[in-house]
């Protein structure tokens, strides 16, 4: 790929030197931290704010990429570079990018414009509340907040229980019901801490606690118009969707890149032994480069709304999640006894990888969506 300031994963390349740099420099602050933020649930707030005062958040937006041009693949490989280290800290990179992606796609221009330039820049935090949605639109859920209309906007009311990158002041997106027309849904960023918007910690995961997850609120809150991103949704989710879904694969490939690591970290003492696994770290570097090659093809046109093509983005999405699962079991196969230690890095990894099985649309939901696809 030409000129520019791309990124580089550990096992995966793309373009080069300055936004690598800085991406990895940011990322080495996380390193000493990664333990405690997934351990002590430490929100990592100072280093996000950092990475997208290096440029991370805006990669794949055409008014804020440090490229020249807008670039999901480079997007998704800075999320794994950030995952290599700390899931938890990637899972944060995501929603700030899907939030950014958002934005990218509405009509409402002057939203756009209003809120884009800081969320790419790290300056607002943001994070993306889609998961009911996301869910209710494929038939498995209903949607959990109903909006009334009213003069200038709706009047919101619900509960979403776990939405990520939140604090005090942050902005989301998120999809809500007409209260009095079921068929009719729309698409707002709304902003925690406003009128009839509060969060409160309902849960504690096995990993990713350091991810300022809550469940967010929603009392008679009134979303003005002008927090509209497509009211009615319309083809709103046609053309977030494929780069949504693309988006989270850095958080599998960076897990993926840092379980190989961990398996080559073994083999300088336990090569005698582990020369006769099944899967090893070739196999699984084999696996990932081939992914990322069909990722960054996919990439390039996230906008098509093909069949083949929406086939294939879930495809690889599912592809990236099993081999996370894969590459962590066998790093822990590597490890033995001393993987098997609470704490121990192999431990982390493990369970980052089950996040990125279960995370909307996990890879139930993808199957499901994918063997629709394929008999219609």
């Amino acid at each position: 790929m030409d000129g520019g300031i791309g990124l580089i994963s550990r096992h995966g390349s793309l373009t080069s030197t300055e936004a690598r740099d800085a991406v990895a420099a940011e990322t080495a602050a996380l390193a000493g931290l990664a333990a405690t933020i997934d351990q002590d649930g430490i929100y990592p707030g100072a280093q996000l704010r950092g990475l997208g005062d290096a440029g991370t958040y805006g990669l794949h937006l055409a008014a804020h990429s440090k490229l020249g041009r807008p670039s999901l693949i480079d997007a998704i490989e800075a999320m794994a570079v950030v995952s290599a280290t700390c899931m938890s800290s990637g899972f944060c990179v995501w929603c700030q990018d899907s939030a950014g992606w958002y934005l990218e796609q509405t009509e409402n221009a002057a939203l756009r414009a209003k809120l884009q330039p800081d969320i790419a820049a790290g300056t607002v935090m943001a994070g993306t509340g889609l998961s009911n949605a996301m869910k209710a639109l494929s038939g498995t859920e209903e949607f959990r907040l109903r909006g009334k209309r009213v003069a200038g906007g709706y009047l919101v009311s619900g509960i979403l229980p776990w939405v990520s990158n939140l604090g005090d002041g942050h902005w989301f997106g998120t999809m809500f019901e007409n209260a009095d027309d079921a068929s009719h849904r729309a698409m707002a960023m709304v902003q925690i801490g406003q009128d009839g918007v509060s969060i409160k910690q309902n849960a504690h995961f096995v990993a990713l606690e350091g991810t300022g997850t809550y469940a967010v609120l929603f009392r008679r809150a009134f979303i003005a118009d002008d927090q509209l991103l497509a009211d009615p949704l319309g083809a709103m989710v046609a053309r977030i969707r494929p780069g949504f879904v693309m988006l989270q694969t850095g958080m599998g490939l960076g897990v993926i890149d840092a379980a190989i690591d961990l398996m080559h970290e073994a083999n300088r003492t336990q090569a005698h032994c582990n020369t006769h696994q099944r899967f090893g770290a070739g196999e699984a570097t084999d696996k990932v480069s081939a992914i990322r090659e069909r990722l960054a093809t996919l990439a390039a046109t996230p906008l098509e709304r093909d069949r083949d093509y929406i086939r294939s983005v879930l495809q690889v999405r599912v592809d990236v999640s099993e081999l996370s699962l894969e590459a962590t079991q066998s790093a822990m196969l590597h490890w033995g006894a001393c993987g098997y230690i609470h704490g121990s890095p192999v431990d982390r990894r493990i369970r980052e990888a089950w996040f990125v099985a279960i995370i909307t649309p996990s890879i139930r939901q993808l199957r499901r969506e994918i063997a629709a696809l394929s008999a219609s």
